[in-house]
């Protein structure tokens, strides 16, 4: 395997593509904002993503220890929440009482 198809094979294993369509003119404003920040249009985008998660953790009183274990969590006020581990164990819970709980478990469980 050459350097080219290796680097290939590396990312499809390890990322994935988002396809972002968003109005005209609003490309422009994120690249602006990016370069604001010294950052790159994905860097930016990622980093508002974990703000906005870390805002989710706050706002259920997760603790730091058990963050680092949490991927992601999706959240919808009228179906519930979605928990995605880092180690790919996911669970659905109903309350933000639930959330903690689930977290306080699994991360208990794996050491966390």
């Amino acid at each position: 395997m050459d350097r080219k198809e290796y680097k290939l094979a590396f990312a499809r294993e390890r990322y994935e593509r988002i396809e972002l369509k968003v109005p005209k003119g609003m490309k422009s404003i994120i690249k602006s904002l990016a370069n604001d920040k010294g950052m790159s249009v994905n860097a930016y985008l990622q980093d508002l993503i974990r703000k906005d998660q870390c805002g989710m953790f706050d706002t259920m009183q997760i603790a730091e220890r058990n963050r680092e274990m949490i991927s992601g969590i999706t959240r919808n006020m009228h179906d519930g929440y979605d928990i995605i581990f880092k180690d790919g164990y996911s669970c659905h819970c109903r309350t933000k009482k639930d959330v903690r709980s689930c977290i306080i478990d699994h991360c208990t469980e794996k050491g966390g």
